[in-house]
């Protein structure tokens, strides 16, 4: 078991286990809504932290459309930028990932 105290942890870790290289082609800018991105074209799934006294670990919670991953990784930037959700970086990052992101999909698969 893990000694992980956060989501964002959780969602480093399981990035980190399954190769993220966190913003494809461009800047690191929003690194982490990256990452959870990442988890979520890789695994297909929604996850969430899971409390226990021996210890936390990231536990899957159900599935995950693309549509619906592109959609949390505009809500990240947006929720992160001092533009909120009027962000352009958010908007020109999802439309960069709702055009080229199929191949990237398509090659995701679930691994622990």
């Amino acid at each position: 078991m893990s000694k992980l105290k956060t989501y964002e942890q959780g969602i480093r870790q399981k990035a980190g286990k399954l190769g993220s290289d966190g913003c494809s082609g461009v800047p690191e800018f929003y690194h982490w809504c990256c990452l959870e991105h990442d988890v979520h074209y890789r695994t297909h799934l929604r996850w969430r932290i899971h409390y226990t006294h021996e210890g936390n670990y990231m536990v899957p919670f159900g599935s995950i459309t693309r549509r619906e991953a592109d959609k949390e990784f505009r809500q990240c930037i947006q929720y992160r930028s001092k533009f909120g959700r009027f962000s352009p970086m958010a908007s020109w990052r999802w439309a960069g990932v709702r055009l080229f992101g199929q191949k990237g999909w398509n090659a995701g698969v679930y691994t622990e």
